[in-house]
């Protein structure tokens, strides 16, 4: 089932990107820098949170700096491709505290994973007393992160704009004119 897709107005779309960059600013701030009054732009927040348009608000650390030096990206098949299995793997994907990130794929693979870990005896050690233990496991593969060029946790949210600015009747992809 695919999500609803809200129509941004152009000031909730400024909100959302200041928001993204400045997780902090405080309401009278940032009511300043889109041109509305601070109970406009609290309204519009409040809104854009009932919809789950803002999920959440979380501070980004840096892994390294508070002794998480690892990090991978792990794919998984699965043998079976059964309820039982899947409901199985997504449980230890709830469970695991190394597991960041989860994304069912298409291709090669059934599964992406994020994965943090100290350093590589503490990877080893998830990955042979974790995960490869897990019943309807049939191949992982490990991809270790070198270094990061970019680390952008933010939506590019012009990408929404210019699709419903693209079509005539604003409806390319769901996107609704506003």
């Amino acid at each position: 089932m695919a999500e609803e897709i809200i129509a941004l107005h152009p000031v909730d779309r400024q909100i959302l990107e200041i928001l993204q960059v400045q997780g902090r600013i405080t309401n009278v701030q940032l009511a300043e820098m889109v041109g509305l009054s601070p109970p406009a732009v609290l309204e519009r927040v409040r809104k854009l949170e009932e919809k789950e348009v803002i999920k959440r608000y979380v501070a980004v650390i840096d892994n390294r700096k508070v002794g998480i030096g690892t990090m991978a990206f792990v794919s998984v098949s699965l043998n079976l491709h059964q309820k039982d299995s899947i409901e199985n793997f997504q449980d230890f994907i709830d469970k695991c505290e190394n597991v960041r990130e989860c994304y069912h794929v298409a291709g090669g693979e059934d599964y992406l994973l994020k994965v943090y870990s100290k350093d590589i005896e503490d990877y080893e050690h998830f990955l042979l007393h974790s995960l490869t233990r897990i019943k309807g496991i049939d191949r992982v593969k490990t991809m270790f992160v070198l270094s990061t060029l970019k680390r952008d946790l933010g939506l590019p949210l012009d990408l929404a704009a210019g699709i419903a600015a693209e079509n005539g009747n604003g409806r390319k992809n769901g996107l609704k004119k506003q």
